[in-house]
């Protein structure tokens, strides 16, 4: 069942009979209209990332990996290779991300701090997360068709989720848009083998970002397989692509060398840094990390959490959708294979490449036995975007025909591509839309801070279904300014707001609020605390996140709440009166 709606005109379907003059005609005007699309993409991509970059406290992690970054560059600049500080800040991390960060740190201060340290530290993120949305549509346009490219571009531009990630500074958005361009760029070197190895050096970058990326390649490595492998001898000949060895050759070189030319911290010892690395990860793996999934408390994630967490943070207007399609597309494949049913070879390979991509990535990130936040499965978005538009063409198109037969009783023709003037397709398409955009949009729009958005079953309420990721500790004390004495001493509950270094840390980046409060942070996760009211005597109110709560810290006894920051029915963190 076809799933392509695309957005062409009559003349397009025409200009092979009007001569080679208006097939160029057609044929720029196809171009210019794919540009604007883009640049339209950027834009509303850009601006809700910006804004909420602009807006967003201090959220966990951010001040490490910034840190990071304004430590790593100057050893690179000065090519201090053999630096202990390689090794020993941060280093269970690859250090990409984080010297994408110093670079624009650095330049932010050469123009004269245009603006704050924070802000600079996310613009990386904020470019590679619109950057994902721009290479969705440019590079799914072949394999999707325009329409179900520009409609899952669009969707995943106003994903609460996506922008909210994509506006702090963290190492996912760069890592996940590197595999996703790698991805997609999978499609196109079928036909063009000498992207196989640019494919390799985006897979390289990712891993230099954050080691997961590595999880994307046993879904290349399988579509690549059952392209050449089995869906090539179904063609004539003549259509036939040659095998690249040549090609596959130089991929399987790139990907280990672009991930070392860009990973100077295991320059000096690469087999030993390495291990080193992986072995802190390997630790973290048995031991455990604290989290909230599904209503329970884990240190250990069950493999299903990833189902979970995707239903949970994208619509379920794309996540269902999604299924469906996966379900009608393994099915046809089945049947084409077995030669019971009668599809076109590039429908068939366009299918099993979307349904590879989702599956697999589903697959390798559902291993991950430690998710500290919903962060770690962003590599799956994409790919269920499209199948969820996919799903909802495959659906929407099949209402219309039904539709369309008991109005007029007559066979559905087969004409190809219907052309935008008839409403036929238009009202189809804009369904489409509306699905597919709508709803996140509506959350974007509506959700304060994006974090707490979740779908339509949950009615963008995190509390008791997924771990809170945002701490809002700013807003809480800008609401504390309106009510609470100059410096009050204000509790702020947590682990990272010190960070590692004055200059660097929650209190840095918030210092009007510093120094309007007496202002501390409680760790109330250290073994060694103990909560007692004693604890917290010489306070006057604690700021308490919501995640604290999830993972099983109450509040003390001596406390009320007297507000609560949320965003739409989430609940951030609570401010807390503390008795006397």
């Amino acid at each position: 069942m076809d799933t392509r709606l695309d957005l062409t005109t009559e003349d397009d379907n025409t200009h092979q009979a009007s001569g080679p003059t208006a097939a160029s005609t057609a044929t720029r005007r196809t171009h210019a209209l794919d540009l604007v699309f883009l640049l339209g993409l950027a834009i509303v991509a850009l601006i809700p990332r910006l804004l909420l970059a602009r807006q967003l406290d201090v959220v966990t992690d951010e001040v490490v990996y910034i840190l990071g970054g304004k430590v790593y560059l100057p050893l690179i600049t000065h090519a201090n290779i053999t630096s202990s500080q390689w090794v020993t800040f941060n280093y269970e991390h690859p250090p990409l991300a984080k010297v994408l960060m110093g670079i624009s740190i650095a330049f932010n201060n050469i123009l004269g701090h245009p603006v704050g340290e924070l802000l600079a530290a996310r613009i990386p993120s904020v470019v590679l997360g619109t950057l994902l949305v721009a290479a969705v549509y440019w590079l799914g346009r072949a394999p999707f068709g325009r329409t179900i490219a520009l409609i899952a571009a669009l969707s995943l531009a106003f994903s609460p989720w996506l922008a909210y990630f994509s506006a702090l500074a963290y190492l996912d958005m760069t890592m996940t848009t590197f595999v996703t361009i790698a991805f997609l760029t999978l499609w196109h070197a079928i036909r063009r083998p000498w992207l196989f190895p640019v494919m390799a050096l985006l897979v390289g970058l990712g891993a230099a970002s954050k080691y997961t990326a590595v999880l994307v390649i046993p879904g290349i490595v399988i579509f690549t397989a059952y392209y050449y492998f089995l869906l090539r001898p179904t063609m004539p000949a003549e259509q036939r692509p040659a095998l690249p060895w040549k090609w596959w050759g130089a991929t399987i070189l790139v990907a280990p060398l672009a991930f070392l030319l860009v990973d100077p911290a295991i320059w000096l010892n690469p087999i030993g840094r390495l291990i080193h690395s992986f072995t802190f990860e390997w630790n973290h793996s048995a031991n455990g990390h604290p989290t909230f999934i599904a209503g329970q408390f884990y240190t250990h994630v069950p493999h299903w959490s990833i189902i979970f967490i995707i239903f949970t943070k994208m619509s379920a207007f794309l996540t269902i959708p999604a299924a469906i399609f996966v379900i009608v597309a393994l099915v046809q494949l089945v049947r084409f294979h077995l030669r019971a049913t009668q599809m076109e070879t590039e429908k068939a390979a366009s299918d099993a490449y979307l349904v590879i991509w989702l599956l697999s990535v589903l697959g390798m990130f559902s291993v991950l036995n430690i998710v500290v936040g919903t962060h770690y499965h962003l590599p799956l978005a994409p790919s269920v975007a499209i199948a969820g538009v996919s799903g909802l063409a495959m659906i929407i198109g099949a209402i219309a025909r039904l539709v369309s037969r008991k109005r007029t009783g007559e066979e559905e023709s087969a004409t190809g591509r219907a052309a935008i003037g008839k409403p036929a397709v238009i009202i189809p398409v804009a369904i489409l839309a509306l699905l597919a955009i709508g709803p996140h949009l509506l959350g974007l729009t509506t959700v304060y801070a994006a974090e707490g958005y979740t779908n339509e079953f949950f009615q963008n309420n995190e509390d008791t279904t997924m771990q809170v990721a945002y701490p809002a500790y700013r807003e809480a004390l800008q609401w504390l300014e309106t009510s609470a004495p100059a410096q009050a001493k204000v509790g702020l509950i947590g682990s990272s707001l010190n960070g590692y270094s004055k200059n660097t840390s929650w209190f840095s980046y918030n210092t009007a609020l510093d120094q309007r409060f007496q202002l501390q942070q409680i760790d109330v996760t250290a073994k060694d605390f103990k909560q007692t009211s004693t604890s917290f005597q010489g306070y006057q109110y604690l700021v308490w996140p919501r995640h604290l709560v999830q993972r099983g810290y109450p509040f003390p006894a001596n406390t009320s709440v007297i507000h609560t920051i949320m965003g739409g029915n989430t609940t951030y963190c609570y401010i807390l009166k503390v008795n006397p």
